[in-house]
């Protein structure tokens, strides 16, 4: 057997990719490179920087969308609680593995033996034997003593402690809410802006999905929610979160510190399986091209760490640093495009795409299967069987038909039509789909569309097969899908 490069080039990318804008990216110069050099969504990080700034970038984003006849989506990230060390006398301490260390919640600047934390509920979280997470995992404490305000522990890795940095608290239940003041802040401002998708940091359980779905219910247009897959006790409680969720982010910088890293791939492709079965889009993040910050190249195993995720079924790759801090932003996401398409390439040619060796969510034995999972599964396997150029959708909701296709992962791309600039938006980020914003109103028959949006987009040509889908709704009980195949 000989192995060589797919003779299959796809037109469309099906993986999207996420890129988060900072000050490396947020110029409008900057900002229309990324747009052409593939990125589908923009995400806003509410940890960093001013409201002020972050309204710039989104109608920099938004004008560059309509110039270019583009859709993409925008994501705000809130901060969540995210827990970290204060301030230091000079800047930062030395940490020597089998020393004593105290941490303490007063306000007071860190020097040698003392770590300040802005978070107030430290002592009353952890007891005698837990172990404190410093930096992102690269240094450890065991905690030995709690009294009053101040934590007494015993350094187990150490190295040099600098401002602010992240603490991981592994096995505790936090007391701190999902959504913190700050977080409530920013949501006003993001439904102010409009923004389309809204992701929630250090989800636990439903129950803080469901708050904060109420806090924007309230909107003209909601956005969709995203949460934040990064606490073990998410595992634990996925389904549910997943019920409550439009999307999931597995966000691998925390979960990696708080779970043993060797269990970090296979809770990555769980949740990948997981999330198809119950039609919800995940985005893959954290670290993907993390040596672009500073280099042109990225190693070989950040190329199969990228590659993986889409061959495990990501709707989504995120990048963080690469393009909000990194010198090279631009060449990140060409990387990304390049690496992700020549995967996409291999799984078409191999069969079709498949559906990525997900096993079959539900037990036979108890009855049918789920219409959705039925009719998804039917469509995929026709898109292969007649070599279909294009799958049309006419969307007149929020986007469950095109949804509901794209977990079933088929062999052509998703033209998804909608009258709705916020559903347009929200469907560039699911696998595979293509949205198309039309006028409010559209007399022109759905056939005749159809046929005529899939040569436009250089889909199909003449003789080729389409077909054209509907009929799901975000009420299971009122779905009557339908499928027409047409001939172009």
């Amino acid at each position: 057997m000989s192995v060589h490069k797919p003779s299959i080039r796809l037109k469309i990318r099906r993986t999207k990719i996420v890129a988060t804008v900072g000050p490396s990216s947020s110029s409008p110069e900057m900002l229309e490179r990324l747009l052409q050099a593939g990125v589908d969504v923009f995400r806003l990080n509410m940890s960093h920087g001013t409201h002020e700034a972050h309204r710039e970038v989104y109608q920099h984003i938004r004008r560059l969308s309509k110039t270019s006849g583009r859709t993409v989506a925008v994501l705000a990230d809130l901060c969540g609680p995210k827990i970290r060390t204060g301030r230091f006398k000079d800047g930062g301490i030395e940490l020597v593995a089998q020393e004593k260390v105290t941490v303490t919640t007063r306000k007071v600047l860190g020097e040698p033996g003392l770590i300040p934390t802005i978070y107030e509920e430290l002592p009353n979280d952890v007891v005698t034997g837990d172990r404190i997470f410093l930096n992102d995992g690269l240094f450890e404490l065991e905690v030995e003593r709690v009294e009053g305000s101040e934590v007494g522990c015993r350094v187990l890795r150490g190295g040099f402690l600098t401002d602010r940095k992240g603490i991981n608290l592994p096995g505790v239940a936090l007391s701190a809410p999902a959504l913190t003041a700050k977080d409530r802040e920013d949501v006003v401002f993001a439904l102010e802006l409009g923004v389309d998708l809204l992701a929630l940091s250090f989800v636990r359980r439903r129950e803080e999905v469901e708050e904060l779905r109420a806090l924007v219910s309230g909107a003209e247009n909601p956005p969709y929610l995203v949460s934040k897959i990064e606490k073990p006790e998410a595992l634990k409680n996925i389904d549910g979160i997943l019920e409550a969720s439009d999307a999931i982010m597995v966000a691998r910088g925390d979960l990696g510190v708080e779970l043993p890293p060797e269990e970090v791939p296979v809770a990555q492709n769980q949740l990948l399986d997981r999330a198809r079965q119950f039609h919800r889009p995940v985005i893959v993040a954290t670290q993907m091209l993390e040596s672009m910050v500073d280099n042109q190249r990225p190693t070989r195993a950040e190329v199969s760490d990228v590659s993986r995720a889409v061959s495990g079924g990501a709707d989504a790759v995120m990048l963080s640093a690469e393009t909000a801090a990194g010198a090279h932003p631009v060449e990140a996401v060409e990387m990304m495009d390049r690496v992700a398409r020549e995967m996409e390439n291999y799984l078409w040619q191999r069969d079709g795409h498949g559906r990525f060796d997900t096993p079959t969510p539900f037990n036979l034995e108890q009855g049918a299967l789920p219409l959705s999972h039925a009719f998804g599964t039917a469509v995929a396997d026709l898109s292969r069987d007649l070599l279909v150029r294009a799958i049309v959708v006419l969307s007149r909701g929020r986007g469950t038909s095109a949804t509901t296709l794209s977990s079933a992962r088929p062999a052509a791309p998703v033209v998804a039509i909608s009258r709705n600039p916020r559903v347009c938006s929200w469907m560039s980020l699911l696998w595979g789909v293509l949205p198309q914003l039309v006028e409010s109103e559209q007399p022109e028959n759905p056939h005749a569309l159809a046929r005529r949006l899939s040569l436009e987009l250089g889909l199909s040509a003449p003789g080729g097969y389409l077909l054209e889908v509907g009929g799901f709704s975000e009420d299971p009980k009122s779905n009557v899908p339908t499928i027409s195949v047409l001939k172009v």
